[in-house]
């Protein structure tokens, strides 16, 4: 969706600069195409933050794309906008409110692409939201989908159609005024584009499902808290809001070479607030065999209610053809907010603790790059 936001972004503004000529004869539409990319600054404001080795947190995890699709934000930006604008002698009420509606329009452009897409109503509500009207695919030279796009482009003449009707040559004026300032962004966006792996930021989106520290990974419904840990400075964390069951997201370590016919030690600390349901949370150990395939899995449950730091540990013997370990933990079928630290496993009579990074301080990596190096 790089490209199409500009299209229709541009759509809204030729529609909402025709209405708001009407009743107070000025017409700020430009300032929606302004905004069309402001919600993905996340993209590269984490990494860009990581450069200067600083970590700002939105809930308890670093920004990452889709961090700033939200109403919040969509208020923030607003507001600095129309205060910026202010100084060149705009009115605040016309900044902020076509600031505001590009905002939005870049949001539901992309709940158009995907269901679910992203939180739109954070932090009222973590829960999210999409439409799913086209199957998107990149297929025009990585930055487009063709079929959204000639969509974009019919709505364009349509509605420049409607307003030069109405207006008359004035109409046709302000139309070439806002589709000259569109066509100004994306030659600016051209560079950006160039310097950019479009490749990347595909693949970005791809995963924004996903979060990342060394040697972890977590999906929805998880994060990890700087405010709340057994031990070091922080906790992998878990949450699923609200009274009702649900499956959240799961972390997952990475795999561990471990021996047959052996027996471990697997121990975790755990504390729990609010959590009620079907299931309580749990950190599991999954045994695999050379291929992978999952043989079996031991847990560590953690209880209801809200509990303060504790321990759980089980002894266990791995299976004849066991060659790897993977731990992870999830609510399954349960709502609260679930901590866990301080992940071990020690084969017996030894204490060399298997687990990389078990108490999850280790600093985040550039998964933006990184991971695709490979």
């Amino acid at each position: 969706m790089l490209f199409e936001h500009l299209i229709y972004s541009t759509v809204i503004a030729i529609i909402a600069g025709m209405l708001w000529y009407k009743y107070t004869s000025r017409d700020p539409s430009w300032i929606i195409i302004a905004s069309a990319f402001a919600p993905d600054f996340d993209i590269f404001s984490g990494e860009l933050l990581k450069k200067f080795d600083m970590i700002i947190l939105i809930n308890g995890a670093p920004i990452t794309h889709g961090d700033f699709h939200n109403i919040a934000f969509l208020l923030l930006f607003a507001s600095a906008a129309a205060l910026v604008l202010r100084l060149v002698g705009m009115r605040f009420g016309d900044s902020f409110l076509f600031a505001g509606i590009g905002f939005g329009a870049h949001m539901f452009e992309d709940a158009l692409i995907a269901n679910p897409a992203y939180a739109f109503f954070w932090p009222i509500s973590g829960q999210k939201f999409g439409i799913g009207f086209f199957d998107y695919k990149p297929d025009l030279y990585g930055i487009a989908s063709l079929d959204v796009l000639i969509v974009g482009v019919i709505f364009m003449v349509l509605c420049g159609g409607i307003r030069a009707f109405y207006e008359g040559k004035g109409g046709i004026r302000r139309i070439a005024r806002t589709v000259g300032i569109a066509a100004a962004i994306m030659i600016l966006m051209v560079p950006v584009f160039s310097i950019i792996d479009i490749g990347v930021a595909e693949k970005v989106n791809l995963i924004r499902e996903n979060g990342y520290i060394d040697k972890w990974s977590f999906t929805q419904n998880a994060s990890w808290d700087p405010t709340v840990f057994h031990s070091g400075n922080r906790s992998a964390k878990i949450e699923i809001q609200g009274n009702e069951s649900n499956i959240s997201g799961a972390w997952a370590g990475k795999q561990v070479s471990i021996k047959p016919n052996t027996s471990y030690i697997f121990s975790a600390w755990g504390k729990t607030y609010g959590v009620g349901g079907n299931s309580s949370p749990v950190v599991r150990i999954v045994e695999c065999d050379v291929n992978e395939k999952r043989l079996r899995q031991t847990d560590l449950e953690f209880g209801t209610g809200s509990n303060d730091w504790t321990m759980k540990q089980i002894q266990f013997i791995t299976l004849n053809n066991t060659s790897k370990i993977v731990v992870y933990a999830n609510i399954w079928n349960g709502h609260g907010t679930f901590w866990f630290d301080d992940v071990e496993l020690h084969e017996e009579g030894t204490d060399n603790n298997l687990i990389d990074n078990s108490g999850f301080e280790d600093p985040v990596k550039s998964y933006f790059i990184s991971s695709f190096e490979s």
